[in-house]
């Protein structure tokens, strides 16, 4: 009985006789058929190695000086192994400070950044660095400059994350929060002592505790708010009692009664559950708010219109005021919210905020919102260069994003330094058009800002063509 082993030699004993009668015609040649195949991949592999040893040394002995298609008057070139940044100008590399000199010396260039090896670059004559210290090293695509919303934030006294000194944050582009509606508002207190009511995408002051009392807000809380933030919403009217022409003199008889001016009358109707405020004027009538109206009583001056009994409102029927004139006019403090707010106090870990779109237009009106405080913190950063009390103390604008802002010093005025805006927090003066376009933003509309909002971003140097081409003193 043959072994396993005998069968499996037996068999490819066989299949080689096959194979060497196919590929020799002879079933009993003494040569492998696959001899020459292994054979030869075998001395291919050793001899590639060979060739790129060889190569390899040579390489390392004798390095190629490489192209000198880059040079180019105004390009930016950068030696690749060091990082180093150069502009070629007139025959010379000159290093430059940062990306954006490169970008205002290099002009028409289109800016175009080439990796250039060591060997490229040996034998070409080095000049003196140029560029503007301080200039940023990474600029926005011009895409990328379109601008978005501003949310400005403050932290409040006594949170988990309150610094020592209240904490002001800008955020660009951040999603709203949860926005107070046109009936509602921040009763703030600023460092002064001075009272704010944040409402209507403005801040109106209470000038006095009798104003505050009259408008309901007598045992309010106000939240305390750094100057900073509350410089940033635009100013509106105070709640103050205006004159009243006339004030105590006859005016027109209502319901069989002589009237003073300065008296408030008020008509309800029942029907359908409103009631409407007016207020006595030599003339007739003139209709007058609730907030109107709550301030006019709360001044002291109305007790004239009040001689011989309590100064508030007289209430009668809408067809008492039949027959009587209406004043040619207008009511008193139409500019300010027609009803005295609700006052909103942002949850706890949570800050207030006010938002507007400039690139919306510039009427766009400023609303108030509240974030929160982890929501703020996780989305911005530490702005590297901050004067306290002065700018922002964090910024959050996305990677890669920017504004090219034109600042609007009054509403309705016109726009005047156009600025840049890098993903750092740090707004850069533009010389002019020129250097607009060498930063490649000559199709970029810059958006109106105004500039109480530009202010909560630090400030660099000017940027400019001229002063991009200045030599920098060699520091040793």
């Amino acid at each position: 009985m043959k072994s396993r082993k005998d069968q499996v030699q037996a068999y490819f004993f066989v299949v080689g006789r096959l194979a060497a009668a196919v590929t020799h015609g002879k079933p009993d040649a003494l040569e492998s058929p696959s001899k020459r195949m292994t054979t030869g991949t075998v001395l291919g592999f050793v001899l590639a190695a060979v060739t790129m040893g060889v190569f390899g040394v040579f390489g390392m002995f004798v390095p190629s000086t490489g192209n000198t298609s880059w040079k180019q008057d105004g390009a930016i070139v950068m030696d690749e192994t060091s990082g180093a940044r150069y502009v070629y100008l007139a025959g010379q590399l000159r290093p430059v400070l940062n990306y954006s000199s490169a970008r205002l010396v290099a002009g028409q260039s289109g800016g175009q950044l080439t990796s250039v090896s060591p060997g490229s670059l040996a034998g070409t004559p080095v000049g003196q660095p140029i560029g503007i210290a301080g200039a940023p090293d990474s600029l926005p695509a011009a895409d990328k400059v379109t601008g978005g919303p501003w949310t400005v934030c403050t932290q409040l006294p006594g949170s988990a994350a309150a610094a020592p000194s209240a904490s002001i944050s800008v955020l660009l582009g951040h999603a709203p929060g949860s926005v107070l509606n046109e009936g509602q508002a921040y009763y703030v207190s600023a460092p002064s002592g001075e009272l704010y009511l944040v409402t209507r995408g403005k801040r109106f002051k209470l000038p006095s505790s009798s104003a505050a009392v009259a408008l309901g807000y007598g045992t309010s809380r106000p939240i305390e708010a750094p100057s900073l933030w509350l410089n940033t919403i635009a100013q509106g009217p105070d709640f103050v009692a205006q004159e009243v022409p006339d004030l105590g003199r006859p005016g027109p008889v209502i319901d069989g009664k002589q009237t003073l001016v300065g008296q408030i009358y008020q008509a309800r109707n029942p029907a359908i559950g409103t009631e409407q405020n007016y207020l006595v004027r030599r003339d007739g009538l003139a209709a007058l708010s609730r907030t109107g109206a709550a301030l006019l009583l709360s001044a002291p001056s109305t007790r004239q219109a009040y001689p011989d009994g309590p100064i508030e409102a007289v209430r009668v029927t809408p067809d008492a005021l039949s027959g009587v004139a209406i004043s040619a006019t207008a009511g008193i403090a139409n500019d300010l919210p027609p009803t005295p707010p609700e006052v909103v106090t942002p949850p706890q870990g949570s800050q207030p905020c006010v938002r507007q779109d400039p690139s919306a237009g510039p009427e766009q009106a400023m609303v108030a919102e509240y974030l929160p405080d982890n929501q703020v913190a996780q989305a911005s950063v530490p702005l590297g260069t901050h004067q306290a009390g002065m700018t922002a103390d964090r910024v959050a604008i996305p990677a890669g994003r920017g504004l090219l802002a034109r600042d609007l010093p009054a509403p309705g005025a016109t726009a005047g330094v156009t600025y840049l805006v890098t993903e750092v927090g740090e707004k850069y003066p533009l010389a002019d058009t020129e250097t607009i376009t060498a930063l490649g933003y000559a199709g970029s509309a810059a958006v109106p800002i105004p500039m109480r909002l530009l202010d909560l971003l630090p400030t660099g140097p000017v940027l400019s063509t001229n002063a991009a081409r200045q030599a920098q003193a060699v520091r040793s």
